[in-house]
């Protein structure tokens, strides 16, 4: 079991209905999608404080976990701030780059501003979801909001197979490590690759035992919930 879910199958709130804390979800990001900075600053911080209690989950884990997505984040707000013209007029920060301008301007940076504050309230806000409701009263509520059958399968089928995927990484893993395959930079490229190349025909290999196990026990094509 991944860390992540067996928080939520643990979780303050795990005797609430699933349909409710998925309500107050949907509420918060309409929220934090129409508010102004300020309030959603206050959002993140009620609703993050709010999850660590919840959850039982440690600050600094906390605080881990919220710098996943970070990247993504950052390279999105970089792309919104920084524009090229011909000329710096209209810039407020700008530098020169080939006989042309990479710079900031006003409105670029109003809205990489409030990009970023209503992204990190959006995720703080689905990590309050995901840390609360299990995978399992997920489908529920993916079932009850009458969700096509076909896209709540494959929900399931993907989440199994996340555990497949780990499962069979770490066997590799742990392999390369005891033979010090990861020694070395030389080693840990040709040892990535072989994993990469290991973890490609073993999670496909786990998949076709997996259809097989189904035809065996008969499958129709659906997955009863």
């Amino acid at each position: 079991m991944l860390l992540i879910d067996k928080i939520a199958y643990e979780n303050r709130l795990i005797e609430l209905s699933p349909g409710v804390k998925s309500i107050f979800y949907l509420c918060l990001l309409a929220l934090c999608f129409l508010a102004a900075p300020i309030i959603q600053v206050v959002i993140s911080v009620i609703v993050g404080a709010v999850t660590v209690y919840v959850a039982k989950v440690k600050v600094k884990r906390y605080l881990k976990w919220l710098l996943v997505p970070a990247p993504f984040l950052v390279i999105s707000i970089l792309t919104i701030l920084f524009s090229i013209s011909s000329n710096s007029n209209g810039f407020i920060f700008d530098i020169s780059v080939f006989h042309h301008y990479l710079g900031i301007t006003e409105s670029s940076l109003h809205l990489g501003v409030r990009l970023f504050f209503r992204s990190a309230s959006c995720v703080i806000c689905t990590y309050f979801f995901i840390l609360t409701v299990p995978f399992h009263q997920l489908l529920l509520v993916m079932k009850k909001a009458h969700l096509p059958a076909l896209l709540i399968e494959l929900t399931m089928l993907m989440y199994r197979f996340i555990f497949i995927f780990a499962e069979e990484f770490l066997i590799i893993k742990r392999a390369q490590d005891m033979r010090f395959g990861f020694k070395g930079i030389r080693n840990s490229y040709q040892s990535l690759g072989v994993l990469i190349k290991i973890l490609f025909f073993q999670t496909f290999d786990r998949f076709n035992k997996m259809i097989l196990s189904l035809e065996m026990k008969f499958f129709d094509g659906d997955f009863p919930l």
